[in-house]
């Protein structure tokens, strides 16, 4: 028998050290001053840390001492879609691959306690192999899903709260890189997830994020590691244009479209909520413009500032945030059927993650609960029978037109 805290797992040992960006086991002994054979013996299941050095670890890398104790089931887990395979971003893909697992652990305490939205994404291949693919087959399963959603030919008005409606649970934090915008996954509970990034985000660009990491859940979902990485390329243009059928659907799309200007395409944006941008792109693969005028359009983009600055409207409409999990934490305490010392106890991490993770107030876990004040249960009467002090009210008549 190993020595040690015999229920430690190392594989989480692992997955903590990456959630922290810290990419060695010899960097996390360095910082915890022991020898990097230690480690490495700790995260291969060869030996366990003793208590001191558990409590060590989990000061280290921010978590409850009791997160080494448990395994993680992946067996049913899908592959992470990811917006780039670049090996210098590895590091910044682990550390979000961990944060999407440590997503669907905060998951399964809220369905613990809560009915989350049922799930509602459909197999839009249903066993179609996704390399057979071809544009007009794309744009048909776009408006297949939104006939599913009933939808019609409206825009969307926010496809973040939309997805989460049908059962997806979306998260989005701070990534620190500006080369992932999301990530997705079909998770071990048969729940689909995706994490948006928060660097550099707008309105308009949140709302393709989603609608590109809606794509792989609904095109991919049987698609393997393997398949992911072998036809990373296909699979990602393949949710390019899938968010683009989606958000700008052809049919209703093209008629709206009076003139090619960018005056007409910032008008368009206020009511497709689509970047101008995307809709140049959009447009092009319609067949509605040629690749000169597409040209003189990035021109005219540029030259107005948009690519460095922003588009018109960027600073002016409120980022799309999740909330379905705060909704149902805040519900749980506000409600009374738990408490915020009781919730933290459940709770796989530490509050920070948590509210990091569900879009919580910064704070909000660790807050002291609002004093309970106990009223008179005459006040009413009592009222009634006190002199007036103040003005009398008046009923005013009902304003025209009501």
């Amino acid at each position: 028998m190993r020595s040690g805290v015999q229920r430690f797992v190392g594989e989480k040992l692992t997955e903590a050290r990456q959630a922290r960006g810290i990419s060695s086991r010899k960097a996390l002994a360095d910082l915890m001053q022991r020898a990097p054979s230690t480690v490495i013996r700790w995260e291969e299941g060869e030996t366990a840390p003793e208590p001191a050095a558990l409590a060590e670890l989990a000061a280290m890398l921010k978590v409850p001492e009791d997160f080494f104790l448990s395994s993680r089931h992946e067996e049913n887990a899908g592959p992470a879609f990811f917006r780039s395979f670049a090996g210098a971003l590895k590091g910044e893909r682990l550390v979000q691959l961990a944060r999407l697992r440590w997503l669907e652990d905060v998951t399964a305490l809220a369905e613990h306690y809560a009915f989350l939205p049922e799930i509602d994404v459909p197999d839009l291949l249903a066993g179609r192999n996704f390399k057979s693919l071809r544009d007009e087959d794309i744009e048909a399963n776009a408006a297949a899903l939104r006939d599913h959603w009933g939808l019609g030919l409206r825009p969307i008005a926010n496809v973040v709260s939309l997805v989460e409606s049908h059962g997806v649970i979306v998260a989005s934090e701070t990534m620190e890189t500006s080369k992932l915008d999301g990530l997705s996954r079909w998770g071990s509970d048969g729940r689909p997830y995706i994490l948006l990034a928060n660097d550099k985000q707008s309105f308009a660009r949140r709302q393709f994020d989603a609608a590109h990491e809606l794509a792989h859940l609904a095109l991919h979902r049987r698609v393997d590691e393997t398949d992911f990485e072998e036809n990373f390329k296909l699979i990602e243009d393949q949710a390019h244009k899938f968010a683009s059928a989606f958000l700008l659907p052809a049919e209703q799309f093209c008629v709206e479209v009076d003139n090619i200007t960018m005056w007409e395409l910032e008008r368009l944006k206020v009511r497709w909520r689509v970047s101008i941008k995307a809709q140049i792109m959009r447009l092009n693969r319609l067949n509605i413009i040629d690749s000169e005028m597409s040209q003189r359009l990035y021109k005219a983009y540029s030259a107005r500032g948009y690519q460095s600055k922003g588009e018109p409207y960027d600073d002016i409409w409120p980022l799309q945030h999740p909330s379905t999990l705060a909704d149902v934490f805040v519900a749980l305490v506000d409600s009374g059927q738990l408490s915020k010392e009781a919730l933290r106890d459940d709770l796989p991490l530490l509050p920070h993650d948590v509210e990091s993770l569900t879009g919580l107030t910064p704070g909000w876990l660790s807050a002291a609960p609002a004093k309970i004040v106990a009223f008179k249960s005459d006040i009413t009467s009592r009222r009634s029978t006190q002199p007036a002090t103040s003005a009398d009210i008046i009923n005013l008549p009902p304003k025209r037109g009501k």
